[in-house]
């Protein structure tokens, strides 16, 4: 039974949210098509505990060193295992955020540098260089914007904006995940007189995106 992890960034989950509908019109349609897939969410909006901080640091040096951890450290780095080990074991990733300042949440970001872990999703070859280690999963990246980067219903703002959309792509890549997608509701304080039909367009490939995932 295939496991699909989705990873949602948003404090917002109710109905009117545009970064909310976009999800619930994705994974209703998946859902429909896959009804034994096993899915697990994590709003890490709410919940996010393994942010870089200084105990990860700690964590970090101490394991370089080979020295012993504190208690606090401890509990620290056996819950985080169990999350990187739940990313690794999945076949599916759903990651799902509105836009913020052309990137990402803070959240989300917290989240990638917590599985990029070095043995664990990829591995350094004999030349130094990174190799992926997550080889035959998929993902998709959903994500409403008040500009517009990706939706050809309206002109432009040009998609090298969506910073948060090339990171996120480019460190799935460096962990190995190539089959990459993304479905955007995008344009809608730009072109306000258009916002149902914006969205119509967008919840569209939501629909046709979980069909296909």
């Amino acid at each position: 039974m295939p496991k699909v992890l989705v990873i949602y960034a948003h404090p917002e989950t109710a109905k009117g949210s545009s970064t909310h509908e976009l999800y619930k019109h994705f994974i209703n349609s998946y859902t429909a098509k896959n009804p034994n897939d096993e899915i697990v969410v994590h709003n890490i909006s709410e919940y996010m505990p393994f942010r870089l901080n200084k105990l990860a640091i700690s964590i970090y040096n101490k394991n370089l060193a080979k020295s012993d951890f504190t208690p606090d450290e401890i509990r620290f780095s056996e819950s985080r295992k169990q999350w990187l080990e739940e990313f690794v074991n999945a076949d599916k990733y759903v990651f799902v955020n509105p836009m913020y300042n052309l990137f990402i949440p803070a959240e989300m970001k917290s989240y990638i540098d917590m599985v990029m872990q070095a043995g664990q999703t990829f591995h350094y070859n004999s030349e130094g260089l990174s190799i992926g280690d997550l080889h035959g999963k998929k993902a998709i990246h959903l994500q409403a914007s008040g500009g517009n980067y990706h939706n050809d219903l309206i002109q432009n703002d040009s998609m090298i904006y969506d910073l948060g959309d090339q990171y996120l792509q480019t460190m799935l890549h460096m962990m190995g995940v190539d089959d990459y997608s993304g479905v955007f509701a995008e344009g809608m304080d730009k072109d306000p007189m258009h916002t149902i039909e914006i969205l119509d367009h967008a919840y569209a490939k939501a629909e046709l995106a979980g069909k296909e995932f």
